[in-house]
């Protein structure tokens, strides 16, 4: 039986997840945030939601082209501000780590300005996560769907690394007050290595 996070693979379009380590990073050239590696033991998918170039329709033979805000939320319109905005990654992992079954929803944000802006996208990232693991355990016939945490990350030239060793201690996240109680905040540095173990808390 498959695990969650195969399942994810198995049903997102393959050009929308990333091989390899994971290295986030911005894509626009006037960029500042430098990108950041996270080491991995456990599983994990990563989906980059916007990638460029623009999607194509994916049928044989078609030419059409979509925007990323039209591929991602086609039923909304794209003149109502943050309403088809999306956070840059998200991040599905577990970690190896007995009688822990839980999953792990990362939602990345670079930032290179304008660090308060990145909640929306967070918040979006969130609802677009949930819809991809839901589709996931349905079209997967999963027999058991583990717990799913959320956490939201913001990573910006603003931040500093936290000193000591990230390997043994744990991210501190801290709920936003008027925002979802489940999805907790944490801001690191950019051009940065981290483990992955250090958000799964």
């Amino acid at each position: 039986m498959a695990s969650l996070l195969q399942a994810i693979g198995e049903i997102v379009r393959p050009e929308l997840l990333q091989k390899g380590p994971i290295r986030l990073e911005e894509l626009d050239p006037g960029s500042t945030c430098k990108p950041i590696t996270i080491n991995k033991r456990g599983q994990a998918a990563v989906l980059k939601p916007d990638i460029r170039p623009e999607g194509l329709c994916g049928r044989p033979g078609c030419q059409f082209t979509f925007t990323a805000p039209d591929r991602l939320f086609p039923l909304f319109r794209l003149d109502v501000a943050g309403l088809a905005a999306v956070c840059d990654y998200i991040v599905f992992c577990q970690e190896n780590v007995e009688g822990d079954d839980r999953v792990f929803v990362l939602l990345c944000e670079l930032k290179s300005n304008n660090v308060g802006g990145s909640r929306r996208q967070v918040e979006n990232g969130r609802l677009l996560a949930e819809y991809v693991l839901k589709m996931a355990a349905l079209h997967t016939r999963l027999s058991k769907v583990p717990r799913v945490e959320h956490r939201g990350l913001i990573f910006s030239p603003k931040f500093n690394v936290p000193k000591g060793s990230l390997q043994k201690t744990r991210c501190k996240y801290e709920p936003l007050p008027d925002g979802f109680p489940d999805l907790p905040f944490a801001y690191y540095a950019g051009g940065a290595e981290y483990p992955l173990a250090h958000f799964c808390v």
